[in-house]
């Protein structure tokens, strides 16, 4: 190997120990596996119970604001966001900004080797199976099937893998 992968690889390394020091110190219920990887700006919910796999890449802005469970060898483009739970609109009665959250939000389950694309939002109680591709822009409110590539908003099976 050159000197130039190298120092890249090690850059890529430190980066990767900084971004996970800092997120787990914001969040102590993040669990995140080895050979991580995050660009500038990514962070995380506070009380959001997170694990991460192993050789996860998550580009710039990335936003995890939901309880989840990632598999191993998922990558994440830039601004991804995974959004867990709302406010309860069960009362017309009762004024949005005091009703509370949901108290049944499910997880965010996101199978191993899949790819989410730039901008992508997913919404809580979504599974996204392993092997699968969310294409950019897209906003996932229900399950992807594996070995699936699901585009558009709502989001929607363009052809399978």
């Amino acid at each position: 190997m050159s000197l130039i992968h190298d120092i890249k690889r090690l850059k890529k390394q430190i980066l990767g120990s900084f971004l996970k020091a800092r997120l787990t110190f914001l969040n102590r219920s993040v669990d995140i596996g080895s050979d991580f990887y995050g660009l500038s700006g990514c962070r995380c919910s506070r009380g959001k119970n997170i694990k991460i796999g192993d050789r996860f890449y998550m580009g710039h802005n990335c936003f995890l604001s939901a309880d989840l469970i990632i598999g191993d060898d998922v990558m994440f483009a830039s601004c991804v966001t995974l959004v867990g739970g709302d406010h309860d609109i069960s009362d017309p009665s009762i004024n949005l900004n005091a009703s509370g959250r949901d108290v049944d939000v499910k997880p965010i389950v996101i199978g191993s080797n899949v790819w989410i694309g730039h901008g992508v939002i997913i919404l809580a109680g979504v599974n996204v199976g392993k092997n699968s591709i969310v294409g950019a822009g897209s906003i996932v409110t229900k399950d992807v099937p594996e070995n699936m590539i699901y585009a558009g908003n709502p989001a929607k099976q363009i052809k399978s893998r």
